[in-house]
């Protein structure tokens, strides 16, 4: 009996060690990236990955420019969706678990739903603030290609605000049920600032904290292509 007790500490000990050694085995996703993600129908997405393991690529609705299947686990590859596009990263290892990671890359349509740009006064890179009457924060809009344009913004459905609107250098007043075409042509990615009033008793405290307004894009490419 002593001796059995005597060995269930170094059996224990032997199941760590094997279990560190199997998840040291699971396959990993060190780097997986498609930039743009949000185009034109068309324009050129790169992706970009590095694993550790075995690596193969699912590209839903599939691509003639990156098939399906096996892949080297560091590569980049560049494909020119006209659809919304789902590119699945798949690794495996000898012993390990799988995983598997997903970049999906958002094809503007004149019939798309509108770009929904959230500013929220809890992000501490949003630049928000409070004070003489109103609020204020900004939305950065990344990974958006340079063809994707704005054609009209909105305030998001159901947001009775008045809001200001500043991005690329241009102002306007977005008043609820109106559309403002005044950054029409405007590169949708870089900052906007959204500023909107207290009212009705409202506080800093107990306003809202997210400021929202919905974007109309359009495609138009540059002068040079």
């Amino acid at each position: 009996m002593t001796r059995m007790a005597n060995l269930a500490p170094a059996r224990a000990l032997w199941c760590v060690a094997i279990a560190l050694v199997l998840t040291a085995c699971n396959a990993q996703v060190k780097e997986f990236s498609a930039v743009p993600r949000h185009i034109c129908a068309g324009e050129r997405v790169e992706l970009q990955w590095s694993v550790v393991g075995s690596a193969s690529v699912t590209v839903t609705p599939p691509n003639a420019e990156l098939p399906d299947g096996p892949v080297e686990s560091a590569r980049h590859a560049t494909i020119a969706p006209t659809t919304k596009t789902l590119v699945a990263l798949h690794v495996t290892r000898l012993l390990g678990q799988p995983t598997t990671s997903n970049q999906e890359i958002e094809v503007a349509t004149p019939s798309g739903k509108p770009e929904v740009l959230v500013a929220s006064m809890a992000d501490v890179n949003a630049g928000a603030g409070c004070g003489g009457g109103k609020v204020w924060a900004t939305v950065h809009a990344e990974r958006f290609a340079a063809d994707v344009k704005v054609a009209t913004v909105a305030a998001h459905l159901g947001d009775g605000r008045i809001y200001e609107v500043e991005h690329s250098g241009l102002h306007a007043t977005v008043a609820p049920g109106a559309m403002a075409i005044a950054f029409a042509g405007t590169a949708i990615a870089g900052d906007w600032v959204l500023t909107v009033p207290l009212s009705g008793g409202q506080t800093c405290a107990t306003i809202p904290h997210n400021l929202v307004v919905d974007v109309v894009t359009q495609c138009m490419r540059q002068r040079n292509q």
